[in-house]
């Protein structure tokens, strides 16, 4: 599916209510800096333990806390190897899958550069830094200089100074984690979203496919949306308009090159996927955004992704 126009996600059951979200319960909270949201008719038997779910993971991957073991890896400089957790091991090991379906677009060592350009947890900048310093710290990132072991779980850095950013598939990862839960207690019909992004499994109360809203970028709360259905699906929108900064007229948006190390600059402004794993369309939506409209559309072909773009 490749209209000329691309919406961005958005689950919709506040302001504008859809259909079948109207009468269904709800459960949520606050989880990776951002807000959580179950819709299912035995929603409050879970708030307390996809809560806790949530809070263990954002333990252990989250790189804005110093204590967790993504941080850990992240502060260290040595280069040997280092026990990790599982989840770490597999989110890893997923984000080489997707780096390795579409060219590297998606690379989970440029930490360095996001923290260089001011998008990660050492604060944010309102200049760009300078060709000498982003060539400084790209000598610091790339899939070659990290080494991944299964059993036991452990990751090695080639270079001391690499570090690792989970964010483009973190989101993702945990929505599928969830759903497992869910699944594995009974729940055939839900509907949950963390950050934006959506995963739906069964129907909504009106025995029809779960009803989203889809909102074009940077469009007003009060704009018309249009309306989606998933079924056993989930929808996930990675945007150049989503963070950035501007400096002399020219606007920086928080997604970066791995060829360049700079942040994007083609006219692509969101790409959204459609896909039963919602972290395979997390990592993938941002793994098109980066290749852009031309390589990104063959790609997406060759993998028979159902995206929807926006220049």
């Amino acid at each position: 599916m490749q209209p000329r126009r691309c919406f961005h996600a958005l689950f919709l059951c506040g302001t504008l209510l859809l259909a079948n979200c109207e009468k269904t319960p709800e459960a949520g909270g606050k989880a990776f800096g951002t807000s959580w949201t179950l819709k299912a008719s035995s929603a409050a038997e879970f708030q307390t333990v996809l809560q806790t779910d949530l809070d263990r993971w954002e333990g252990l991957i989250s790189h804005w806390r110093a204590e967790t073991a993504l941080s850990r890896f992240n502060e260290s400089s040595s280069t040997d190897w280092q026990s990790m957790p599982v989840e770490i091991i597999e989110l890893v090991r997923l984000a080489k899958r997707i780096a390795d379906d579409t060219d590297g677009a998606l690379d989970i060592t440029l930490a360095p550069l996001i923290d260089l350009w001011g998008f990660g947890a050492k604060g944010s900048r309102q200049v760009p830094p300078r060709d000498a310093e982003i060539e400084k710290a790209r000598q610091h990132c790339g899939w070659h200089l990290l080494d991944i072991r299964d059993e036991p779980p452990a990751l090695r850095k080639k270079h001391p100074l690499l570090r690792l950013n989970l964010s483009a598939i973190a989101e993702g990862w945990a929505l599928d984690q969830l759903a497992k839960r869910l699944e594995a207690a009974g729940v055939r019909d839900f509907l949950l979203e963390l950050g934006g992004e959506v995963l739906a499994r069964g129907h909504g109360p009106d025995g029809k496919p779960w009803l989203v809203g889809v909102q074009m970028p940077e469009a007003s709360s009060k704009q018309p949306m249009q309306a989606l259905r998933l079924e056993s699906a989930c929808l996930a929108t990675s945007g150049t308009y989503r963070q950035h900064f501007e400096h002399e007229g020219k606007s920086y948006p928080h997604v970066l090159d791995p060829r360049t190390g700079s942040p994007l600059a083609h006219s692509l402004r969101s790409v959204s996927v459609k896909h039963e794993s919602a972290a395979l369309a997390d990592g993938y939506a941002t793994a098109l955004l980066v290749l852009g409209q031309g390589r990104g559309r063959q790609v997406a072909d060759k993998l028979g992704l159902n995206v929807l773009w926006v220049e």
